[in-house]
């Protein structure tokens, strides 16, 4: 069968908010698909082949391993561009999603070039979006999860991901949230959002199988959905 191939970008210094178990979700939904797979955990010091991997993840990280990492991705602009071109997935949390946008405006009124594969712009905030959050999708049930973030999208022309029902979405009192153009899912949410939203990690794991040709059947995971559901009872004080 074939093998999923999976890369962990930047795992050491993008991940603030234990945005590993996103990689984990993963993993265990893969398994209980029988799908064989593996990951590579990659990052500043490794060469990045994006031509090996049908999904990249990158999680969130504080100011300082977002500046090395920006750094770092720009020299793979034009693999991005391509990988993103040619269907490959990227699995995008917190403020990673600000890598793939025109540019990043600081406080301090400098700009910084960013990879300007995506149609929007980040902007640095002198205050932050911190709480819970509840979405709709299409697709898939609605999302929940957490933000705590300094920076917001502005100008954006690709298509949404999450339409906001409660929390806070590109700015505050936006209704639109995230990023989702091809194969791109991109988000400022946390939680981890696979952990928290099994049905949404199971989409992605549907898609996958339909860009690589292989048999699709949903998995229900009772535990998971019983987290799922309690977790959003209490997050929309729901009877």
């Amino acid at each position: 069968m074939t093998k999923i191939k999976i890369a962990h970008l930047y795992y050491d210094i993008m991940n603030l908010y234990g945005e590993h178990g996103n990689i984990l979700a993963l993993e265990h939904h893969l398994k209980m698909h029988s799908i064989p797979y593996s990951v590579d955990y990659l990052s500043m010091e490794d060469k990045i082949d994006f031509n090996k991997y049908d999904l990249f993840y990158i999680g969130a990280g504080n100011e300082e391993a977002f500046t090395l990492v920006l750094d770092n991705i720009m020299k793979y602009q034009s693999d991005i561009k391509s990988a993103i071109k040619n269907n490959k997935f990227f699995i995008i949390t917190g403020n990673a999603i600000n890598f793939f946008g025109k540019n990043y405006h600081k406080l301090d009124n400098s700009t910084i070039n960013a990879l300007n594969i995506l149609d929007y712009e980040a902007f640095e905030t002198d205050f932050r979006i911190v709480g819970e959050q509840s979405y709709t999708c299409k697709n898939t049930e609605e999302i929940i999860g957490f933000q705590n973030r300094s920076s917001v999208l502005k100008y954006v022309k690709e298509p949404f991901l999450f339409e906001v029902k409660t929390g806070t979405g590109y700015v505050p009192n936006s209704k639109e949230e995230g990023i989702h153009k091809k194969n791109f899912y991109g988000t400022y949410l946390l939680g981890p959002i696979l952990i928290r939203n099994p049905h949404f990690t199971e989409h992605i794991i549907s898609m996958l199988c339909k860009e690589k040709s292989l048999p699709y059947e949903y998995y229900h995971d009772e535990l998971e959905e019983k987290a799922y559901n309690e977790y959003k009872k209490n997050l929309l004080h729901e009877e």
